[in-house]
């Protein structure tokens, strides 16, 4: 893609298109904020007075109070899901239009159903999507979701048991037409990334916002160098997570992390030896899936982190489809909300640099191109 002539369009979509809709959008955001601040804390009095009131006379009357309180907080948190809705519907598919037609959806454009069945999340229980957009760039579908995968895990027994909240998956799955006729499914499970790797996703997250030559130096550090160090180290051994606090570096010990691929779909080994080692392919036909895989291909997915800053990535090819699942820790596509001013340029330009990665994905796989893989 042209930057250079997609940053004069997106100039001209900011003051003909984006400025008309932000002016009214802020003051409202404004009025919205202001009445929020009184109701929310007309709510936080009412659960105090009801606590206090339970205190005192321990009877069903804690209602009278309690009730009118769980109201307002409903309401409120309507209140401002309908406007980040309004921003995302009005602000974000301005800055979309650049690339194609696309539209904010509302409904689930790929069901939690759909992904425990690539099995490549095999604990996961619950799924959060913040956004969902689907539209047609250059004639192809193309659907881009930003979800988190989580299930529970408890510790402990009796009054010491706790519940704790793990994250099996958090980013972008990106699902569009693949460029080749294709009938079956074949999965493509990261279960390496390798120092390298880790370093070279530091990179792209940070050039987004630091610059190239900035971003370089810190990957290149020796505090990054020793962190992804330890990451790659731990990738050979069988943890089940790995933290970064202030306080160093936690591991917990525990079974392999594992897939729950459908039995019909058989392991497939390829002639790359280091794309065997970080990832495990699976496949319903064996030779359709080395006709998919092409050795272009596997050098694309191995060095796919120049593109976006993913940790790990995995890759599901179905039908007439390809599904990246990318795991990262950026947050996309956020044009404002509640809480902050919508009439901040950087906003949208930082929205518009995301865009232009996840397109270059379309391009640095060639999936806009009749072309082999």
């Amino acid at each position: 893609m042209d930057k250079a002539e997609l940053q004069k369009k997106f100039e001209q979509i900011y003051v003909q298109k984006l400025e008309p809709k932000i002016i009214p959008l802020e003051k409202e955001r404004k009025s919205v904020a202001k009445s929020s601040g009184i109701f929310g804390l007309s709510a936080c009095l009412l659960f105090l007075a009801s606590i206090g009131a339970y205190y005192l006379f321990k009877n069903a009357y804690i209602l009278l109070l309690l009730i009118p309180a769980i109201i307002i907080c409903i309401i409120l948190a309507k209140k401002q899901n309908n406007f980040r809705l309004k921003i995302k519907h009005q602000l974000l598919m301005e800055i979309f239009s650049l690339f194609g037609n696309f539209t904010y959806c509302d409904k689930e454009l790929i069901t939690r159903d759909e992904i425990r069945k690539t099995g490549l999340f095999r604990n996961f229980r619950y799924k959060r999507d913040d956004d969902r957009i689907a539209g047609n760039y250059k004639g192809m579908e193309v659907i881009i979701v930003e979800t988190k995968l989580t299930h529970n895990e408890t510790s402990g027994h009796g009054e010491q048991e706790s519940s704790t909240e793990v994250t099996d998956f958090n980013g972008l799955i990106v699902k569009t037409v693949l460029n080749k006729p294709y009938k079956g499914k074949t999965i493509l499970h990261q279960k390496a990334i390798g120092q390298a790797g880790r370093k070279q996703a530091v990179k792209s997250l940070l050039s987004e916002s630091l610059g190239e030559e900035q971003a370089d130096k810190i990957a290149n550090s020796k505090v990054v160098d020793a962190v992804t160090g330890v990451l790659a180290f731990a990738e050979k051994l069988p943890v089940k997570n790995v933290g970064l606090s202030q306080d160093g570096i936690s591991c917990e010990f525990g079974r392999e992390k594992e897939t729950r691929i459908d039995w019909k779909l058989k392991e497939v080994t390829l002639e790359d030896p280091e794309f065997n080692k970080m990832y495990e392919v699976y496949s319903d036909d064996q030779v359709e899936a080395r006709y998919i895989i092409t050795p272009t291909f596997m050098e694309r997915l191995k060095n796919i982190r120049e593109v976006i800053g993913g940790f790990d990535v995995h890759c599901m090819i179905e039908d007439r489809y390809i599904t990246l699942f990318i795991d990262t820790p950026q947050d996309f596509f956020e044009v404002g909300n509640m809480s902050v001013p919508l009439d901040n340029k950087k906003l949208y330009e930082s929205v518009f640099t995301q865009l232009i990665t996840i397109f270059n994905l379309i391009h640095y796989f060639k999936l806009d191109k009749k072309l082999g893989l």
